[in-house]
């Protein structure tokens, strides 16, 4: 009896935890905030006033002005985390990004939670290259993986004869690290396959989830998180 009370309780949580934690909408442009702070991996913190930034694939250098008006340049090599505060003209940011009625079309399926406080960006390096920044999408239970949005998954679409530069791939490619493992590409034409070599060492969710669906990637990270990353 107490073990059945143990595991109706285990899978209340569950529940509870899948629908309060889903992957976070991504960004396409810079937010349009003006704080934030960058971890760097010598374990200091430089808190303040974003100036600038640089970007590529991702954010390979960022521009902080602290309290006492000291500017600092610093480069992606040297920061394992940089956050941008959410403000009011983010959020609005995040309202323009799903705004349009094509792109509720055309993306009805995928992930809309917004951060509460942060945005946060993390280092990354794509096939052991140059290392930068990029958007990780579930930092609230990063546990085991880290889902990065790729800002290059692009495409074009037409409407009524006049072509319009859409994201509508955005939240339907991923890069994927496992316990810090190299990136993995993830999209949704390969995910079965790469499904299970994401959580293969996870019985249960393999035995459950016969077609799993990229729409999915969030709910299947919690799933092994809470019931298979300490078997």
């Amino acid at each position: 009896m107490k073990t059945s009370l143990s595991i109706i309780l285990f899978l209340l949580g569950l529940i509870g935890n899948l629908n309060a934690q889903q992957l976070q909408q991504p960004l396409v442009d810079f937010p349009l905030s003006n704080k934030g702070y960058a971890l760097l991996k010598s374990g200091d913190v430089v808190e303040g006033k974003i100036i600038n930034y640089v970007s590529t694939r991702g954010i390979t250098r960022v521009s902080l002005e602290d309290q006492t008006g000291n500017t600092f340049k610093i480069n992606a090599e040297d920061i394992y985390e940089f956050a941008i505060a959410m403000n009011g003209a983010v959020r609005f940011q995040f309202a323009m990004e799903r705004g349009s009625s094509v792109k509720k079309l055309l993306s009805r399926d995928q992930p809309t939670a917004k951060p509460k406080d942060f945005i946060i960006y993390r280092n990354t390096s794509i096939n052991g290259e140059k290392e930068f920044l990029l958007q990780l999408l579930n930092p609230d239970f990063d546990e085991v993986f880290e889902v990065f949005f790729d800002p290059l998954a692009r495409k074009t679409t037409a409407l009524q004869s006049q072509h319009i530069t859409w994201t509508g791939d955005k939240h339907r490619v991923y890069f994927i690290s496992k316990n810090g493992s190299p990136l993995i590409k993830v999209k949704k034409g390969n995910y079965k396959k790469i499904f299970a070599t994401l959580f293969g060492d996870c019985s249960s969710l393999l035995t459950d989830v016969k077609k799993p669906k990229l729409a999915d990637l969030g709910n299947h990270i919690l799933w092994y998180q809470n019931k298979c990353s300490f078997d």
